[in-house]
């Protein structure tokens, strides 16, 4: 018989294969017992293969229909039926022969002395020739007639099996074969635990033993007895839906006559995709279903590469394990088991897939001070052998057959290189140091009312390392940036000697990585220098006149209290004169202002000294002054400060123009 199978993805789903024997005759029936929250997955996944028809449809108990009408109290099962079932067709068999009719109910008849009295009960039942009574001591069998009460009773006891396994449920179908013996094999998918991979590096003499298994959880309530179980990396789209729910949509109201005509739809514009002409669907969750008009599914198979034991120089053989085959299909890769497992419910096992030699990994130390601001880790730099792609997963290393730490393989395509610290270096110390940044101008240029400037900015970091060990390393620095996308150059100084230029061995997305070679006993300082040259713009004058923001002050602090470049440009001087005219301009309206709130509260004074009376020489001087005071303000408001106003306009537009017109240039190197 054909082996059954389940194949997990890594996303959670898992697709099951199950293959039962049928013979000719009366119809199989098969059951699938499912979680009740995934009947709808089943219904929405089920596939029936193999030289049978369904003479059953799958039948199921939709979710919400958990509410009985009837239930059966276990303690007095028999008593709680006979008043329940009343008026139900059965058979009671007894001793002396049957009684059939109408169960009526229980009855309850005290017999004895007072206080010695028991109460026997008895079924009753109407038959054809009146009411009977049916001792329940008596009574040797009890049928029901009534083919729907049966079905009660029996959603009465599925619902206390239920109370047992509150989330499980089965779902049923029957099949029939024309044929003396055949096979079904029943195909469908529902949620499961995620698979996980974890992977082994043993290290030792220079060799590496690279191992996978796969972690695989049997979170439900059926044992997976010898199983072909095969694991995907891949993440096909999985959603719930209504499928198990009995419902009664909700019906919308129809208009006869429409509100709005039909309107124009339009369709989005689809890109086409170029197939290959021999092109056939792949199932991605493995092999084909087994039996007559199966598809034929073309993948490209992958097979490892075996080492001999010999060449595992390992600290202990490893326990030999079949490994399972690997395919890649796409971006998936399917790894699938050649013999069959066995999980048992809410149990899970850690599965071999695959176990080859290494070549290329080496260990090395690694540096980053985010990591760890003192010391590097030991690291394998890690390059993936093996034909096929590697998920991201736990890996944990053995060095001479010690446990030397645990690290996380990222996903990594054949040939694809990674870095797998998995344990802290305690003998080499490492201190960062970050210097000052320095900013220097460079480059100055006026043009158009505009001011261009360059700035070079240098940063310096320092790694001072310290080898306390008599052992040699290759040390491998992650250097961050400082400064935004600057030019990078590296040196290395060794026990004092003059620093020598260092290449950087790798570019990072805000970085670069460096590798030195760490001698026994030995101390060296890296030197990591960035620099980048910074434009920035500032806009000293706007051509339209009714923008107030003119900054020729802007050059006096910058160039020439500085004693900066072009400090002494004839036409930056003439803007500063012109600048300095317009404060004077400007003074001036504000003392005129303030002599006119002056005069303007002097003639609130003598109003009210004039308003309250006294002498009349004295009353004749205050309106005199008032007068003055009127006059004077007249003149201020009307003639002086419009006048002053304008000329200041007219400053601020030379002051526009000069600023407009200014014209330089300044580079390191010139004068």
């Amino acid at each position: 018989m054909s082996q059954n199978r389940i194949i997990i993805f890594s996303n959670g789903i898992a697709d099951f294969r199950r293959t039962l024997p049928v013979r000719r005759g009366e119809p199989t029936r098969v059951s699938i017992p499912v979680r009740a929250d995934h009947v709808a997955d089943v219904l929405a996944s089920l596939n029936v293969y193999g030289p049978v028809a369904v003479v059953d449809p799958p039948s199921y108990r939709p979710i919400q229909q958990s509410e009985l009408n009837l239930s059966i109290n276990a303690e007095r099962a028999l008593e709680d039926l006979a008043i329940r079932l009343s008026g139900t067709k059965v058979v009671a068999d007894k001793a002396g022969g049957s009684v059939e009719g109408t169960l009526v109910g229980l009855h309850i008849e005290p017999e004895g002395k007072i206080g010695e009295r028991i109460f026997p009960k008895s079924l009753v039942i109407l038959s054809d020739h009146g009411f009977t009574k049916v001792a329940l001591k008596e009574l040797q069998k009890l049928r029901v007639e009534d083919e729907a009460v049966r079905g009660e009773i029996a959603k009465a006891l599925d619902r206390s099996r239920q109370q047992i396994r509150p989330r499980s449920t089965v779902i049923d179908l029957a099949v029939r074969t024309d044929q003396d013996a055949a096979e079904v094999t029943v195909q469908y998918t529902v949620p499961a635990a995620a698979w996980k991979i974890s992977y082994r590096l043993r290290v030792a003499e220079g060799c590496v033993e690279f191992q996978g298994f796969a972690v695989v959880d049997n979170n439900t309530d059926e044992a997976w007895k010898d199983c072909l179980i095969s694991v995907v990396t891949g993440e096909p789209i999985t959603f719930s839906t209504d499928l198990a729910d009995s419902k009664i949509p909700l019906r919308g109201h129809v208009d006869v006559v429409r509100q709005a005509a039909v309107s124009a739809v339009e369709v989005e514009d689809s890109f086409l995709m170029a197939v290959p002409a021999d092109s056939r669907g792949v199932l991605m969750a493995g092999a084909a279903a087994e039996g007559p008009g199966e598809t034929e599914v073309s993948l490209r198979r992958a097979k490892l590469r075996k080492q001999p034991a010999a060449m595992l120089k390992v600290a202990g053989a490893t326990v030999a394990a079949p490994e399972a085959e690997v395919r890649e299909v796409g971006d998936f890769c399917v790894f699938e088991s050649q013999v069959p497992v066995s999980i048992d419910a809410n149990r899970s096992a850690a599965i071999p897939v695959f176990n080859t030699a290494l070549k290329a990994a080496t260990t090395v130390l690694y540096y980053k001070s985010e990591n760890h601001p003192e010391r590097p880790y030991r690291a394998i730099q890690f390059k993936n052998e093996t034909p096929h792609s590697l998920g991201r997963g736990v890996c944990t290393v053995y060095e001479e057959g010690t446990y030397a730490g645990s690290c996380i393989i990222p996903a990594t395509r054949p040939g694809g290189e990674s870095l797998l610290p998995h344990a802290l270096e305690t003998g080499v110390r490492i201190r960062r140091e970050k210097k000052r940044q320095r900013s220097k101008l460079v480059g100055l240029r006026l043009s158009e009312g505009f001011c261009y400037t360059n700035t070079h900015q240098t940063q310096d970091v320092l790694y001072r390392i310290r080898n306390l060990k008599d052992q040699a390393f290759t040390l491998l620095v992650d250097h961050e940036f400082s400064l935004p996308e600057p030019q990078v150059k590296c040196s290395v100084a060794k026990d004092g000697d003059p620093p020598l230029p260092l290449d950087i061995k790798e570019s990072l997305k805000n970085g670069v990585r460096l590798s030195v070679d760490l001698a026994p006993q030995a101390e060296l300082v890296l030197r990591a220098s960035e620099s980048r040259v910074q434009q920035s713009t500032v806009e000293l004058a706007d051509v339209k006149p009714q923008h107030e923001h003119l900054k020729a002050r802007w050059l006096e602090e910058n160039l020439v209290h500085t004693n900066g470049p072009l400090a002494d440009d004839p036409g930056i001087r003439e803007c500063l004169e012109i600048q300095q005219a317009l404060d004077l301009k400007g003074q001036e309206i504000s003392d005129a202002v303030s002599e006119t709130e002056r005069l303007a509260a002097r003639q609130e004074r003598l109003r009210k000294n004039i308003g309250t009376g006294g002498h009349d020489d004295q009353t004749a001087q205050w309106k005199v002054e008032l007068g003055e005071a009127e006059s004077r303000i007249n003149t201020l408001e009307e003639e002086t400060i419009p006048k002053l106003r304008q000329d200041e306009r007219t400053i601020r537009d030379q002051l526009r123009g000069a600023l407009l017109s200014l014209s330089a240039e300044w580079r390191v190197g010139e004068p």
